[in-house]
């Protein structure tokens, strides 16, 4: 009788999961990944061959393969400030890498200053002199700030191969940001009421032993996937020849000087230190581990610096993404055997096209656009009498174009202005040019996606009404600004508005959310919203979001619930 009645039970409540299923344990630990220029192409291309650390993702998680940087300005300073704040750059102030701020000289000219997007001069760093870097820049908070405003101990922790990618994301007064420095090791930044012993102190012994052991041997890059030899041979990319060889071979002699450095950092060796810094640094600050919820952001540049100094289509991307997805799986396992309930999201900043020659031989034309553009619009407004022009006007970074030498309240300006923008339009290359006026002027419909989004609300995504150019210029599709001259020149490059640089996915993993797949677009930032809504932090009260918060959870409950 009572075998039976423990039958009929177990039956039932195999038949009910929902009743008898409990509810997954909220994440102690939230590990926010961004893989630097890993785009949805590339995830596309390769997602059949992880098995492990992207494959656990792919197969468990939550998978958003067409997420959207919506923004034009496709960079890593501008993508990274999106991930944790649910904020477009516009709002977030981070328009690009670096832009142009203007200054008076002492007998009253204006005179342009170039900033960059993480300089902060309330932030010191050590062994770099005039250097400062920080997040003073970055105008929002960010979801960290959230998680220990609602519980103050809760610690932020951000780690990259590049000083602006950890700091937009471990937002303002984090509890430790490091980057890699490819002289020092892993450096950081020394705020007021800090000092440089407290602040290095949790990497110090991990760059003494890295110190150590690379005095001992110099690394190497050993292939993780040899069907990527299938992909090597020679091309030439403007004066440069570059033969595609796996692995890619480093600078000849055994020293550890700056052309081998310049190497490391464009090979699976920087992803792997950085993810084995994290892990120290996990253990280190108990992060997931004293009963509130810890923040660890972590950028991977590898990819990037692979893909502009190889180009994606090469074996040198190819054998990236694998030693990725093989790192990410040690840095994954390593995290079950600690025992600490985690939960991943895993994009990109941007994404990219390959170098144009290599585009342009596999059936889309592409081309390069060189210095001589500006060079000649320059020549030819300075040939205009009426403009009274006695230097060239126009400088650009990134998607802005700068007045130079013609102070806003100058009568010349409106027909510079004019004048600029009909040259630039008139040239072949240019798909469209703006002004900033009229980027600030429009913002996209509610609701609409961001894969329909006219350029012109790409770029109102992207402009500062302080940073961004007097003009923003959209490049026609498939080009590629910068002509390599010698070995070491970037071969390819992102920053376009278009959606080979804007397209990333995006991927949910935490216990008991399940698997399921959607293709609908989405965007970087309902990255955080959601993230919040995950672990059941509250979002600040005075906090304006561009995002939105997406449902995880394919049951009758909702992640974004209130």
């Amino acid at each position: 009788m009572i075998r039976s009645l423990l039958r009929t039970f177990a039956m039932w409540a195999l038949s009910m999961p929902a009743l008898v299923r409990a509810a997954p344990p909220r994440p102690a630990l939230v590990v926010a990944i961004s893989v630097d220029q890993f785009s949805a192409g590339l995830f596309d291309q390769y997602r059949s061959t992880f098995r492990a650390g992207l494959g656990k993702l792919v197969r468990e998680g939550a998978v958003f393969p067409n997420g959207y940087q919506s923004h034009a300005a496709t960079e890593t300073c501008p993508g990274h400030s999106t991930l944790l704040t649910g904020r477009h750059p516009s709002a977030t102030g981070i328009v690009s890498n670096q832009w142009y701020v203007t200054a008076r000289t002492p007998d009253g000219q204006p005179v342009l200053e170039k900033r960059y997007c993480a300089w902060d001069p309330a932030a010191p760093v050590p062994g770099r002199p005039g250097q400062p870097r920080g997040p003073g820049s970055l105008r929002v908070s960010t979801l960290g700030e959230w998680m220990r405003r609602a519980e103050p101990r809760s610690r932020t922790v951000a780690v990259s191969g590049k000083d602006r990618a950890a700091l937009m994301m471990g937002g303002h007064a984090p509890t430790a940001v490091f980057w890699w420095d490819e002289e020092r090791g892993f450096n950081t930044n020394v705020p007021g009421g800090t000092t440089e012993r407290e602040r290095l102190a949790p990497v110090r012994a991990f760059d003494d032993e890295l110190a150590r052991r690379w005095a001992r041997h110099r690394p190497d890059w050993r292939v993780a996937a040899p069907r990527c030899a299938a992909l090597v041979g020679h091309e030439r990319y403007g004066d440069l020849s570059l033969a595609h060889v796996l692995p890619p071979p480093p600078p000849a002699g055994r020293t550890i000087d700056e052309a081998f450095r310049r190497w490391v950092r464009a090979s699976p060796l920087l992803d792997e230190l950085t993810l084995e810094l994290a892990l120290r640094l996990v253990k280190r600050l108990e992060l997931g581990k004293r009963r509130v919820v810890d923040l660890l952001a972590v950028s991977l540049s590898a990819t990037d610096y692979v893909g502009h100094t190889y180009g994606n289509q090469g074996p040198e991307m190819c054998d990236q993404l694998a030693h990725l997805d093989r790192s990410l799986g040690s840095f994954f396992a390593a995290l079950d055997a600690l025992k600490i309930s985690y939960a991943v999201v895993l994009t990109a900043d941007h994404g990219a096209m390959d170098a144009a020659e290599r585009v342009s031989e596999r059936g889309v034309r592409a081309f390069r656009v060189g210095d001589e553009l500006l060079q000649e619009v320059n020549h030819e407004l300075r040939a205009d009498p009426a403009l009274q022009l006695s230097e060239d006007p126009l400088v650009q970074e990134g998607d802005g174009v700068f007045f130079r030498g013609v102070a806003a309240d100058d009568p010349r300006r409106p027909a510079l202005e004019a004048a600029a923008r009909h040259a630039l339009a008139s040239r072949p290359e240019i798909a469209a040019v703006y002004s900033r006026a009229e980027a600030l002027a429009t913002r996209p419909p509610a609701g609409k996606g961001p894969d329909e989004l006219t350029l012109l609300e790409r770029f109102s995504e992207s402009v500062d009404a302080e940073r961004s150019g007097d003009l923003l210029v959209a490049l026609k599709p498939y080009a590629t600004t910068g002509v390599p001259q010698r070995a070491g020149d970037y071969v390819a490059g992102h920053g376009s508005p278009w959606n080979y640089d804007r397209r990333v996915p995006i991927l949910f993993w935490a216990p008991g959310l399940g698997h399921f797949e959607q293709s609908l677009p989405i965007e970087t930032v309902d990255i955080a919203p959601t993230l919040a809504a995950l672990v059941g932090v509250p979002i600040p009260s005075e906090v304006t979001l561009d995002g939105v918060c997406r449902d995880l959870d394919r049951g009758p409950a909702s992640t974004c619930a209130p």
